[in-house]
């Protein structure tokens, strides 16, 4: 559905801009000005934005209890990883993994912006706005008259499904350390079936590798797939110093 607003001033503090992929995982690619330069696919314009920005968010498309709920832990986990660079055996290749499935699924319901659900034969609850939002802080649900359910609900509810059903897919991925020995990386707004992300201007996670080193025309060849890629945007501390093949 299109993004509905909270109570003027939002008083229950309900999170509106959601990052698909995390403010804390953006800033890592800051310049010394605390910024990102972002080439924006439809317009060709690049543009410099700081991780809260609204190009890397959507609007309350999943619910509170899945925000401020079971997405963070896969994001303190994945965090913890690229902050604290360990060796190749001592890496949390799961926390990764899970990382990966929750990034291309947020991306997903960020571009497929489904509509809200509908319950047959459920009246709803007939309650305020303020209620609502009471029960929504308190990562409650509610159903609408007509049995209508805002579809941040169903949302959030079919990610964590989705997390459980899908992990078979990556359970078994190991994460290699590439480090570009000449240039940097380019990182895409979401990359789909692409077990690959991008940690820093110099290094990122790539399933299925081992830690080692590319050439500038690997990494040039590694930035045209992280473009091929990208749906409404990609960035990158300095476009200007991404090669691309």
């Amino acid at each position: 559905m299109p993004y509905e607003p909270t109570e003027r001033k939002n008083p229950r503090q309900l999170t509106i801009e959601q990052h698909f992929h995390t403010a804390h995982a953006i800033s890592l690619f800051y310049d010394s000005d605390k910024k990102v330069e972002v080439k924006l696919l439809q317009s060709g314009e690049l543009v410099r934005r700081h991780k809260r920005a609204k190009i890397f968010c959507t609007k309350r498309m999943w619910d509170q209890r899945a925000e401020k709920g079971y997405l963070v832990p896969i994001e303190d986990a994945f965090h913890e990883e690229i902050d604290n660079i360990k060796s190749y055996t001592e890496r949390n290749h799961e926390a990764i993994s899970r990382y990966c499935l929750l990034w291309r699924f947020r991306h997903e319901y960020h571009l497929s912006n489904p509509p809200d659900g509908l319950l047959n034969g459920i009246s709803g609850s007939m309650l305020t706005k303020q209620q609502e939002e009471n029960l929504e802080s308190k990562w409650g649900s509610f159903v609408r008259d007509g049995g209508v359910v805002p579809s941040r609900f169903t949302s959030g509810v079919q990610i964590q499904m989705r997390l459980d059903s899908s992990w078979h897919t990556c359970s078994h991925f190991k994460w290699g350390l590439i480090e570009a020995k000449d240039g940097e990386f380019i990182v895409a707004d979401g990359y789909s079936d692409f077990a690959f992300i991008p940690i820093s201007p110099k290094f990122a996670f790539w399933a299925g590798e081992r830690d080692q080193k590319i050439s500038r025309q690997q990494l040039a060849e590694v930035n045209r797939e992280s473009i091929a890629r990208a749906k409404e945007f990609y960035f990158a501390r300095k476009i200007g110093a991404c090669p691309v093949a």
